[in-house]
């Protein structure tokens, strides 16, 4: 099952899988499920298996922090506990469906995993595994890499029925049909619409007594926004970079302590010569691959020439550009350090598919590339580490001041050297043009501890290279608009309301005429200055009309069962309501092959994840579940 896996890895189940492990779990802190503590409380025992509360903790900390990214806001009692069951029932999800998997006798071998992890897209550069990049994706996570390798076994492991599941559903040719019968299906209509100004352009009279009823029951609607500007300190990477200037003396200083960053690497211009043998080969096959390889070998020492003895074999031959050792492939690193002169021939090399012999059509021994060529990147370098260090250092600096003296910014900005700018008045609710933008800036700026009790926030990260502090300068308190001041607006709302209703008790009252099948639908309209709109052959996902008409139109019955002439109903539309006919349903045929083996496809893959969905929820329903929290 893992082969099948890893041979569909560049396909859509690859990002299946992938979210699920690297999303789906290390977000959610599902990863906890594997730290054990013996000391913490029991929140859930499944099966006999314990789910304790430090890993509810774990997990309900990540997903916090997701939603807090996601939304920039603070949870609410009333989503903390809902984030917590949502954490609770995930860990208990993925304990039920590892059970199933092991009981099933389901494995995931430690040859697999690795194999698995230098086949993830996440973890490559360049098409090859990169340790660098897996270290820095594992930080976003905040996950060490023993957790993470338990988490992929895992998620392989339990991820194995599902795909079984997947790669073995099949559709019947009649289910087919039947499917794209009613998505390819179209029909004819006839829709009328009746817009709100239908009753707003006649005479309507709105009583004082009604725009003060609703603007005492609505006084919350007319209040002024409560308004704060705010004073800062912005601390910026940007500015600072521009700061530095490095004397000559310095960067030399600097690119001698970093002489191997700019040192050209070895490479090469490589020729390969590759003798496969398959997946699953037999001792005796890879033995026969190997005495051919070392034939070559042998020929090539005695002066064979090596394209001549390549085309003789019928072994593919691939000559590449300069490639440094991290471009080599991994199985073929150890060999091809070790080719230091033109035309130098090493092998055969035993790889996982098969055996290769390497040739050096050029190498380029490592150059050490002079100060002046290289001057202006180590000035670009020694400027952004220098700047990066002081940016870090004035951070902390900003923090602590303004922490140790909350009641103003005057010493941190004297300190620091920074100015103290102000801010436009904004309201939290509505983003302005300057830092009131950030979402997080105007809760802050209205928390209890600023607004209230007049205190420097905290630092408060704007992008990756900028940091704000700041304080409420004034503070516009909301008020309530007088009634003179919308009266105006509370009539034409009101308008509005009782023409939305009036529209709606003429559309209903229409419709039943219609269906009561004693009026005839063209001069029915007409008597009330309304037309008949006609669209033929329209399909499920036309752009013809209103989608609200769609939608009625793809719900309303065939008439020709019911022996009618059309069917009939009402729908609400953005500016009124409309009035819908069906006057004849057409099933839908197959466009072509390539549509035909889609919805093939499609069926089999909605299948195999109902049933999926039913396996999951019948081991969840069977397991026996008991919660503490």
């Amino acid at each position: 099952m893992l082969q099948t896996i890893r041979e569909h890895t560049q396909g859509w189940i690859a990002g299946t899988i992938v979210s699920i492990i690297i999303f789906s779990f290390a977000f959610w802190g599902i990863h906890s499920y594997f730290v054990q503590n013996p000391h913490s409380n029991v929140v859930a025992r499944v099966n006999g298996v314990e789910v304790t509360k430090e890993q509810l903790t774990v997990a309900y900390e990540r997903l916090r922090r997701q939603a807090q990214a996601q939304y920039g806001t603070i949870l609410t009692r009333k989503n903390e506990l809902a984030y917590k069951e949502r954490a609770l029932q995930s860990l208990i999800e993925v304990e039920v469906l590892k059970q199933a998997s092991l009981k099933e006798d389901f494995i995931v071998t430690n040859l697999q995993i690795d194999n698995y992890l230098q086949s993830m897209p996440e973890f490559q550069v360049d098409g090859q595994f990169s340790v660098d990049r897996f270290q820095e994706v594992l930080s976003s996570t905040l996950m060490s890499p023993s957790d993470f390798v338990d988490l992929v076994k895992t998620s392989l492991l339990i991820e194995q029925p599902r795909l079984g599941m997947l790669f073995t559903s099949f559709a019947l040719p009649g289910e087919v049909d039947y499917i794209m019968s009613l998505v390819n299906q179209t029909r004819n209509i006839d829709y009328v619409n009746i817009p709100v100004q239908y009753f707003l352009s006649k005479p309507m009279a709105i009583t004082p007594e009604r725009i003060q009823a609703y603007y005492d029951a609505h006084k919350a609607s007319f209040m002024t926004p409560e308004q704060v500007n705010v004073e800062y300190i912005q601390l910026s990477m940007k500015d600072l970079y521009a700061k530095v200037a490095p004397l000559n003396e310095a960067l030399k200083a600097f690119y001698n302590e970093n002489i191997n960053s700019y040192t050209q690497p070895m490479a090469w211009q490589l020729a390969d010569i590759h003798i496969p043998f398959k997946s699953g080969s037999t001792s005796l096959e890879i033995a026969k691959a190997q005495a051919k390889a070392d034939e070559l070998v042998a020929a090539l020492k005695k002066g064979g020439d090596f394209d001549a003895l390549a085309h003789q074999h019928l072994s593919k031959i691939n000559r590449q550009n300069w490639l440094t050792l991290n471009n080599v492939p991994a199985e073929l690193q150890k060999t091809a350090a070790e080719l230091v002169r033109k035309d130098q021939v090493i092998g055969p090399v035993k790889t996982s598919d098969g055996f290769v012999i390497l040739k050096a059509v050029e190498v380029r021994v490592p150059r050490i590339q002079s100060f002046e060529a290289v001057k202006d990147k180590v000035k670009e370098t020694y400027a952004r580490q220098h700047a990066e260090e002081m940016f870090a250092n004035m951070r902390n600096l900003l923090a602590d001041i303004t922490y140790e003296h909350p009641e103003s910014l005057q010493l941190a900005a004297k300190t620091l050297n920074l100015p103290i700018d102000t801010s436009e008045s904004f309201s939290k609710y509505k983003a302005g043009k300057d830092i009131s933008q950030f979402q997080k800036v105007r809760d802050i700026a209205f928390s209890h501890d600023v607004l209230t009790l007049k205190n420097n926030s905290d630092v408060i990260q704007l992008d990756p290279e900028t940091v704000i502090v700041l304080r409420v300068k004034s503070h516009i308190a909301s008020t309530l608009l007088s009634l003179k001041d919308v009266s105006r607006q509370i009539e034409d709302k009101l308008k509005v309301a009782d023409a939305d209703l009036k529209v709606a008790d003429f559309a209903n009252a229409l419709l039943a005429q219609l269906n009561s099948g004693k009026a005839d639908p063209i001069k029915l309209m007409a008597a009330n200055q309304l037309k008949w709109v006609k669209v033929n052959d329209i399909g499920r996902y036309s752009s013809k009309v209103d989608t609200a008409i769609l939608d009625i139109a793809f719900r309303l019955p065939d008439p020709v069962p019911l022996k009618k002439s059309a069917t009939y109903g009402v729908t609400r539309l953005p500016n009124g309501y409309a009035v819908v006919a069906i006057n004849a349903v057409k099933p839908g045929a197959i466009a072509d092959k390539t549509q035909y083996e889609a919805f093939v496809e499609q069926v089999q893959n909605s299948q195999a994840l109902l049933e999926y969905e039913l396996y999951k929820q019948s081991l969840l329903a069977n397991a026996n579940i008991k919660q503490s929290v």
